[in-house]
C-alpha cells in the first residue's frame, strides 16, 4: 500500500489548486501510475492543465504554470469566442487558428494561425466568464498576432478551427 494525492472532487481545467481540493488516500502500489504525487503541497498553487475527475490520482502532469509557459517573444492574449460551446471543447495545449468573420461583409479571414491554447479560465461569476461577448480563452501568440486578434475582436465575430 502507498499513500497518494487524489482530487477531492471534479476540478475544471484552469483551477488553481488549493489544499482543500486534495485528499490523501491509501491504494495498492501496483495501481499507482508513474510519477504519482505523495505530497499534496507539490500541487497547491498550481494551475490544472486539464479537467480532473473526482478521486483521480494526481501527477505533476496535471498542472501547468500557464503564466510562464510561453516562449520568449510571445504573450498570453485573451480571446472571446462568439460560440461558447467551442470553448467547452478546447483543452490546454490545443493548436488552433483564430478566424474573424464579418457578417455584414460576408467575409472571414484567419487572424492567428497556430495559436496554442493556454487555458480556459474558470471564473466563478458566469457574467464575466460567459458574458454577451462570448467565452474567454487565453492563447499563446506573438505580440503582433495578439494585436491583430484584438483589432479583429473590435469589428468581427471570432471563432476557431483546430489544427
Amino acid at each position: 500500500m502507498i499513500t497518494v494525492v487524489k482530487a477531492r472532487s471534479r476540478l475544471p481545467a484552469g483551477t488553481v489548486v488549493a489544499t482543500s481540493d486534495l485528499v490523501l488516500d491509501r491504494v495498492v502500489a501496483s495501481d499507482v501510475p508513474e510519477g504519482v504525487l505523495t505530497d499534496p503541497l507539490a500541487l497547491v498553487g498550481e494551475t490544472l492543465a486539464a479537467p480532473v475527475a473526482e478521486n483521480q490520482m494526481m501527477t505533476p502532469l496535471a498542472a501547468t504554470d500557464a503564466r510562464t509557459s510561453v516562449p520568449q517573444g510571445h504573450v498570453i492574449a485573451p480571446l472571446r469566442l462568439a460560440d461558447t460551446a467551442l470553448a467547452a471543447l478546447l483543452r490546454p495545449g490545443d493548436l488552433v487558428d483564430v478566424i474573424a468573420a464579418d457578417p455584414q461583409a460576408g467575409q472571414a479571414a484567419v487572424v492567428a494561425a497556430g495559436a496554442r491554447v493556454i487555458t480556459i479560465p474558470q471564473v466563478p461569476d458566469e457574467r464575466i466568464a460567459l458574458g454577451p461577448e462570448g467565452a474567454l480563452v487565453l492563447i499563446d501568440v506573438d505580440a503582433h498576432t495578439a494585436s491583430a486578434v484584438a483589432q479583429a475582436a473590435a469589428s468581427a465575430t471570432l471563432s476557431i478551427i483546430w489544427r
